[in-house]
C-alpha cells in the first residue's frame, strides 16, 4: 500500500507525517479547498501504480467527543461533511472516515443523514461500525466509529466476521512499558530536532513537588480525569488530548511521556513525533491505533475492491 499524500492544517502534524513518510507529499491546507483537492488529483494522475485509490479521513472529533465541549455549533463539526464532499469530488474506489463513538449518538442523526445523502448522490454507500481498539491488540480501551464508504453496499455481518481474524489479546500497561528506559526530564528549552536519550519522545514533565505528592496518593486504576493513574495489569482507559493532563504512570509519580502514550496507542518506537510537547501528545492521543486502522482498511479493501483489481 502506497501513501500518496497527507493533508492537514497543523504544521506540526504535517512535519511528523513528512518525516515518517518521506516519499509522500505533505499538503498544508483544508479539504474544503478546491486547490488542495486539485493537487491531490494531480498526484493521482502522476501515479503509475494501478492499485485501488482509497481516501482515509479523521475529521476533528472535539465537537463530538465525551471529553470535549460537544457543542452542536462547533465549526470543527462541519469537517465531517466536508470530508464527504471531498470524497465525492475525488471519486476513489472506496473511502474510510473515522471518528469518536459519540458521533453515532442520536443528537448527531441529522448530520449523519446529510453525510449519507452527499455520499449517495456521489455514487457511494455507507456502512457504519463501532469497534474497540483493545480487542485488536492495543493496550487501551478506545471505541471508534468507522464509516466504510463503497461503490456497492457492504454486508455488516460479513464485515464484522472478517474483522474477527484481526482481533488479539491486549497487554497491560506494565508489560507494554517494560523495556522502556527510565524517562529523562524534559529540558526547559526543548528542540524537537534533537535526539534526547536512546529513544525518541521519552521525556517526562517537570512536575512540582505538590503535583508529584498528589499523584503519589492516587491508587493505580483510579483518579480524576487529570492525573488519572494507569493500572499495571489492565489496559489504559481512552487517552484524551487538550488541556487535561495525560494519565499518570502506574508506579512513578509523574504523567506518562509521549512515547509511553504512543505505546498505549500501538505506535511503533521508530515513529518519531515532532512539534512542542503539547502538540506531540495531541497528535498521539488523537491518532487511530495502527492495528485497528490496518484491520479496518484491509477488510474494506477485501470487500470493496473488485476481484480483478490488485490490492495496493
Amino acid at each position: 500500500m502506497t501513501i500518496l499524500a497527507g493533508i492537514d492544517l497543523d504544521p506540526h502534524a504535517l512535519k511528523t507525517f513528512s518525516r515518517n513518510f518521506p516519499e509522500a507529499t505533505s499538503i498544508e491546507g483544508s479539504i474544503r479547498s478546491d486547490k488542495v483537492l486539485d493537487d491531490c488529483g494531480k498526484l493521482l494522475h502522476q501515479d503509475e501504480n494501478d492499485s485501488p485509490f482509497v481516501v482515509v479521513s479523521g475529521p476533528p472529533c472535539q465537537g463530538f467527543s465525551i471529553a470535549g465541549p460537544r457543542k452542536a455549533g462547533d465549526p470543527r463539526n462541519r469537517v465531517l461533511i466536508d470530508a464527504a464532499r471531498a470524497i465525492v469530488k475525488m471519486q476513489p474506489n472506496c473511502a474510510l472516515i473515522e471518528n469518536v463513538s459519540m458521533i453515532l449518538a442520536p443528537a448527531h442523526d441529522d448530520r449523519l443523514t446529510k453525510l449519507k445523502g452527499i455520499l449517495a448522490d456521489g455514487g457511494f454507500h455507507v456502512l457504519r461500525i463501532l469497534l474497540d481498539a483493545s480487542e485488536f491488540g492495543t493496550p487501551q480501551k478506545r471505541k471508534r466509529a468507522f464509516f466504510l464508504i463503497t461503490r456497492q453496499p457492504l454486508d455488516e455481518k460479513r464485515c464484522l466476521k472478517e474483522l474477527e481474524a484481526y482481533k488479539s489479546l491486549s497487554k497491560g500497561t506494565e508489560e507494554t512499558f517494560k523495556d522502556l528506559p527510565k524517562a529523562a526530564i524534559r529540558p526547559d528549552h526543548y528542540d524537537d530536532e534533537i535526539e534526547y536519550g536512546s529513544i525518541n519522545n521519552h521525556l517526562a514533565m517537570q512536575h512540582s513537588r505538590r503535583v508529584m505528592t498528589k499523584i503519589s496518593k492516587i491508587q493505580p486504576g483510579t483518579g480524576p480525569m487529570s492525573y488519572r493513574r494507569l493500572h499495571p495489569t489492565r489496559v489504559s482507559n481512552t487517552l484524551f488530548s487538550g488541556h487535561r493532563a495525560p494519565p499518570a504512570h502506574f508506579k512513578e509519580s509523574r504523567s506518562i511521556t509521549v512515547r509511553e502514550a504512543a505505546r498505549l496507542q500501538g505506535i511503533p518506537d521508530d515513529f518519531r513525533i515532532y512539534g512542542s510537547f503539547g502538540s506531540q501528545m495531541g497528535q498521539v492521543t488523537n491518532a487511530v491505533p495502527p492495528a485497528l486502522g490496518e484491520a479496518v482498511l484491509r477488510v474494506l479493501l477485501q470487500l470493496a475492491v473488485l476481484p480483478n483489481e490488485r490490492h495496493g
